[in-house]
């Protein structure tokens, strides 16, 4: 598969959907980060958040999701790349009790990279986001006969993942309620579960992968998400050529689904396919991945 390259930062909006390959203004790398370059160690070191389906999920001290699929596409990649100096690499997980802390650790060079991040022109500043490999929405998960809309949602307390997407999308849209935060995904469906609170906002992917187990009365509304944006990674400075590396590797794996590879389609619709919780099926994602593959119109020179 083919990749065009050219420098800097491109978007294109895709009705509701921003794709988006973009990297940000170039800082210089602290002495940390420096020492830290995992092409030179061999140590991809990943942020994880909890345990959110479908992008990340966690059986005793092993990882797995969506975001570990990618993550494994990324550290393959790396093996290969001209700037590879270690002998062997391997993905190194990185747990965090929140997004800010996540992001932080990125930041100061602590972690190299976050897969499953919603896109955001906020963090967009201090971060670099790939290629999406996922398309998301905020949404809620409601009583049923609530329908999501400003309207049924006024006097309600809703429970949110604090500096999350969805926590600050929901806070400019919707007038009258309460919020209430909470550190993690962990924490937020668990006070669902109990009846802590009776409204979850956050992504539609992790609403609707958690959505049987944790509240199976309920309904993911409304219809129309408040807010729609890719799903990708976010790198930090510590390792260059990371993000190009990345978007390379997301793109062949995107590119493989659409190509019908059994073992990527495998992979991939395990955690969001016709069987799983989401219930994509292959033609929806392969569709998504298509206009990605197609209108992404920028990657930096490797």
């Amino acid at each position: 598969m083919g990749l065009r390259k050219t420098a800097t930062c491109g978007l294109l909006a895709l009705s509701t959907l921003a794709v988006v390959a973009c990297q940000k203004p170039a800082t210089d790398a602290t002495a940390n980060a420096a020492a830290a370059n995992a092409f030179e160690t061999g140590s991809l070191r990943a942020v994880v958040i909890g345990d959110g389906l479908p992008m990340i999920t966690k059986e005793g001290d092993t990882y797995d999701g969506l975001s570990m699929v990618v993550l494994e596409a990324i550290r393959d990649q790396m093996q290969t790349a001209p700037q590879a100096k270690a002998d062997s690499f391997s993905i190194e997980p990185v747990p965090v009790a929140s997004a800010r802390e996540g992001l932080d650790k990125i930041r100061s060079g602590e972690a190299d990279l976050a897969c499953g991040v919603a896109f955001s022109w906020e963090r967009q500043t201090s971060v670099d986001y790939t290629i999406p490999f996922a398309n998301g929405g905020v949404r809620l998960l409601a009583p049923e006969g609530n329908d999501g809309t400003p309207a049924s949602l006024k006097g309600q307390t809703i429970g949110v993942v604090q500096d999350s997407v969805a926590s600050t999308v929901l806070a400019a849209s919707l007038d009258d309620v309460q919020f209430k935060f909470f550190e993690g995904p962990e924490q937020a469906l668990a006070a669902l579960k109990s009846g802590d609170v009776k409204v979850l906002g956050g992504d539609s992917l992790w609403l609707k992968a958690n959505h049987k187990a944790t509240a199976p009365d309920a309904v993911v509304v409304p219809e129309r998400a408040y807010a729609r944006s890719g799903v990708g990674c976010v790198v930090g400075d510590a390792t260059p050529k990371l993000l190009n590396v990345s978007n390379l590797a997301i793109g062949r794996l995107l590119g493989a689904y659409v190509d019908n590879d059994p073992a990527v389609r495998s992979e991939v619709n395990r955690w969001i396919g016709q069987d799983s919780a989401i219930g994509l099926s292959d033609d929806q994602i392969s569709k998504f991945f298509r206009i990605v593959l197609a209108t992404t119109a920028q990657f930096s020179n490797q």
